[in-house]
């Protein structure tokens, strides 16, 4: 078999039978064989880092950007002089800076995304798809492929800033996920393809401890076959066979191959286009589509092959704001909070993000790690928005120093240490910052309550502290509880109104510093502060990422610093103060706002500072006191507030969700659902029989939850902050522990109803 009928049988195959007959034709020649990728034969360590098959596959389209950026490179003979994949794919692809993706027409994502493709083809099934890259790059030299894209933690990107790669071996990791390879490659359409097929080889078993990949070399040189234009006209073809994607059967969302693309290619400097030649369910047709990341969706890009429901809904976002973290650089940040969704069956942000992890951290565009939702939750403090904030974490302008320290060649989790720490205390400063997001925080939480009868509810709150006595664990409410002794229950801190719109002027006619603080703005050593700022001028006057172009000025003294700001928008912004760490306590000065206008004189507002002692810690009352609560039922996945009971769970059976506890503003409230099977069960025949019975049996049945939820609250407080690395498994724990705790909820409150305990709340 010549080389070009191999090369076309191998372009040509729809099964990894296929592919085995055309090979063993050319094997049994002593002309061909074998060689180690990386010119290593313990090679397997490398190449099996990746734990995802899909992410792995991701260091595949970025290489294929990078081909592109290199060829745009050559024709713009290296002018102007790019610093990052971001810069080069401005200058030279037209992909604004600032915006993405999102700044560019349907069209215009559509011509750039078919410049690199991503072919999905049925294969033998979920375990076996035949997966494709094709880009239209430079193309690699035939002697230049085993120095390039087959070998391992080559240094031939390592000073090319204007390229993403970096290690060398990235890609390589997708040789573990299938059971062949071919890779072909060509410069101009004029020149033959150079080709190969990768495998992995077991070696003697009495000799060698584990096996090695290798590539298929003629004569010891790379294979070459003459190829259609039209397949490949230059550019490199990636083809795998065999590809194990069964984590992602579904036509959309997060368990398909279109959702992980969009989710981990978070913000990319180029789109791709995906060609779904297989269906991958009875009720999905095949599709063609752009992959523009996550991020350019939520900034309100929508492509012809979108659904029809348009731009994403949303309550609430943030543009991205960059905070300089000293010698670390700076670090940009932004996010989004998603519509409540009217059917409550499932959270928004699954559709975008893995919900349970909504904070995304990126380099490059590339999604490098998730941070848990408990950090905005527990941390930040807004537990009702879980399911519709979604946060992003730029790290393009890190210093290289820091992004040494915190990513790692895997791209799939950034270090733990000071660097992350760093980052993800000032997003803790910026969200607790934000009002906003504490009213639609508060306003979700509300919305989620249920009317309660004030006596039924005095009377769980009476036998809940009664058995929390017994337990040692009474608490020391003072009568101030929700729902409990007194006039009636204590309402909740009703959530501030939404912000009055501010009608923009121009020219604009004031600007002003909103403070808390009557008399003067408080800092102490060290301390960074974010202030708020309104005026009635248009975005256009402030320049967040250049403030030289700004004409709103920070007039600041020197013990003072400005290290960022927010983009104004609606006639609002906010700025980052830092105080500097030797400041001496009792200093006084001014912080100054200026805004220019052409023509006009300036308009400018002032505020005095002190800087105060730094407020020492606390400390705790040997007795602790046990939060207010509040019990709210939810029935079953139509109820609105279903997302709450399930607590960002991959399952929505009735029979694996009885209850959830939030903490939120010192309440403590407890979701449980009537749908819960043992639950509903015994309550229905009790209503057949007695709702008097049936209505003691449920008040019963709300205090064991209650003291669950309090006891395993007061625990929790006790034990470590930290987020565990093994949060999945815990939250799994932790869900099968409440519904093992409702069942015996069930048993305990049958019993007290069925030994005729007085329900008028006896001892």
């Amino acid at each position: 078999m010549s080389h070009t009928h191999l090369l076309k049988a191998l372009l040509g195959a729809e099964k990894v039978q296929a592919v085995e007959d055309a090979l063993l034709a050319v094997e049994k020649s002593i002309d061909y064989s074998y060689v180690p990728v990386g010119a290593r034969e313990n090679n397997r360590g490398a190449i099996d880092v990746a734990s995802d098959p899909v992410r792995a596959f991701i260091e595949r389209i970025t290489n294929a950007h990078d081909a592109i950026l290199e060829l745009e490179h050559q024709a713009h003979n290296g002018n102007p002089m790019c610093r990052s994949p971001r810069e080069a794919a401005e200058a030279w692809l037209g992909v604004p800076a600032s915006t993405g993706l999102s700044g560019l027409t349907p069209r215009q994502r559509q011509e750039l995304a078919k410049r690199t493709i991503v072919r999905l083809e049925p294969g033998e099934g979920a375990q076996s798809r035949i997966l494709s890259v094709i880009d239209s790059g430079t193309g690699i030299e035939r002697q230049e492929l085993p120095l390039t894209i087959l070998s391992l933690n080559a240094s031939n990107k390592i000073q090319k800033h204007y390229l993403a790669g970096t290690y060398g071996q990235g890609g390589s990791s997708t040789f573990a996920f299938c059971k062949y390879t071919l890779i072909a490659s060509r410069t101009h359409e004029t020149s033959p393809a150079s080709f190969t097929v990768i495998k992995y080889e077991e070696l003697p078993p009495e000799e060698y401890k584990t096996g090695q990949y290798v590539y298929l070399i003629h004569q010891g040189l790379i294979l070459q076959g003459d190829l259609d234009p039209s397949v490949l006209k230059h550019g490199t073809l990636i083809r795998h066979f065999g590809y194990d994607l069964s984590k992602y059967t579904s036509a959309l969302g997060a368990k398909s191959l279109y959702g992980m693309l969009q989710r981990v290619l978070f913000d990319p400097v180029a789109p791709d286009w995906l060609e779904e030649k297989t269906k991958l369910s009875d009720s999905a047709k095949p599709r063609n589509r752009t992959i523009k990341g996550t991020r350019n969706a939520l900034n309100g890009a929508v492509d012809p092959e979108d659904e029809a429901s348009g731009p994403t809904k949303m309550s609430y976002s943030m543009p991205m704001f960059y905070a300089q973290l000293g010698d670390f650089g700076s670090v940009g940040y932004e996010y989004w909070v998603l519509a409540m969704q009217e059917e409550g069956k499932k959270s928004p942000a699954s559709s975008y993000v893995d919900s349970a992890r909504p904070v995304i951290m990126t380099h490059n565009g590339q999604n490098q790690d998730e941070i848990s939702a408990l950090f905005l939750k527990k941390d930040a403090d807004l537990p009702f928005l879980s399911g519709r904030l979604i946060v992003h974490i730029n790290c393009d302008r890190l210093a290289s120093g820091a992004k040494r320290k915190l990513f790692a060649s895997t791209r799939e989790q950034a270090r733990e240490g000071v660097v992350k720490a760093r980052i993800l205390a000032e997003l803790l400063e910026l969200l607790k910052a934000d009002d906003e997001l504490k009213r639609i925080n508060a306003e979700a939480r509300d919305h989620s309550l249920r009317q309660r009868d004030a006596e039924a509810e005095k009377q769980v709150q009476r036998q809940v502290s009664k058995l929390l006595g017994i337990f040692g664990s009474a608490p020391d409410t003072g009568g101030k509880t929700s729902g409990g002794s007194g006039d009636g229950p204590v309402s909740s801190r009703p959530p501030r109104p939404a912000p009055r719109p501010i009608d923009i002027q121009e020219p604009p006619t004031y600007i002003r510093i909103l403070a808390d603080e009557a008399d003067k703005l408080r800092f102490y050593a060290g301390q960074r502060r974010y202030l708020r700022l309104e005026t009635d001028a248009s975005s256009e006057y402030h320049n967040d990422a250049n403030p030289k172009q700004s004409r709103i000025n920070v007039a600041i003294e020197s013990t003072l610093k400005v290290i960022g700001s927010s983009p104004l928008r609606g006639g609002r912004m906010r700025v980052l103060v830092q105080a500097d760490s030797d400041i001496e306590v009792g200093t006084i000065g001014s912080i100054r706002v200026e805004l220019y206008r052409a023509g006009l004189a300036a308009l400018s507002d002032e505020k005095v500072f002190e800087v105060v002692p730094v407020p020492q810690p606390v400390e705790k009352e040997p007795k602790q006191s046990l939060p207010q609560f509040e019990i709210i039922l939810v029935a079953g996945p139509e109820d609105e507030n279903w997302p709450l009971v399930c607590d960002d769970s991959e399952t929505n059976d009735v029979r694996d969700h009885a209850s959830c506890a939030l903490m939120n503003s010192g309440v403590l409230y407890v979701y449980y659902s009537t749908a819960y099977p043992k639950y509903s069960i015994e309550i229905r025949k009790l209503e057949q029989r007695d709702t008097n019975v049936a209505e003691s049996f449920r008040r019963r049945y709300e205090i064991w939850l209650a003291v669950h939820a309090l006891l395993a609250h007061s625990e929790k407080n006790e034990a470590s902050n930290d987020l565990h690395e093994n949060e999945r498994l815990l939250r799994e724990l932790g869900r099968q522990e409440r519904c093992r705790v409702a069942s015996v909820a069930v048993i305990m409150a049958l019993q007290e109803v069925r030994s005729g305990v007085n329900t008028e709340d006896d001892e």
